[in-house]
């Protein structure tokens, strides 16, 4: 069953303006997830993030596919958080605008002292913006 169904936040623990998943095309936990999430220009990150040219900050998209790798888990999280607990070969690429609907692409690398080794990929029509490898927590 995708998370839309029952609602992104029956899954994950985030909420806005910290909620950066807007919907899940695609699960196989334990596998692959593919979400979305469409930049507005209300995001509140972009009032400072540069004025006169609205840019999602690098260190939101690694986050944005960390909450993506939420959907990796066969079930909701019940509450529990998930934290980014390390970043590798994090490449940015392009900068992601208002009004850009970004896919996240999240695979599982695998599993390891209680740590989710992820491999995702931020794109926008088919651009590649970010890719990284992240090691993500369950608390």
């Amino acid at each position: 069953m995708l998370p839309e169904l029952t609602g992104i936040p029956a899954h994950l623990p985030h909420r806005y303006p910290f909620l950066l998943v807007d919907r899940v095309i695609e699960r196989e936990p334990g596998v692959r997830a593919v979400a979305e999430k469409l930049v507005t220009n209300g995001e509140p990150y972009l009032q400072g993030h540069f004025e006169g040219r609205p840019l999602v900050p690098g260190v939101l998209l690694l986050e944005m596919l960390a909450q993506a790798g939420g959907f990796l888990e066969a079930e909701s999280l019940h509450g529990a958080a998930i934290f980014l607990a390390g970043v590798q070969d994090a490449r940015f690429k392009a900068p992601a605008l208002p009004g850009d609907r970004l896919r996240l692409e999240v695979q599982a690398e695998g599993a390891f002292a209680g740590l989710m080794k992820i491999r995702g990929t931020v794109s926008c029509e088919g651009r590649e913006l970010c890719t990284a490898s992240l090691l993500v927590k369950r608390l």
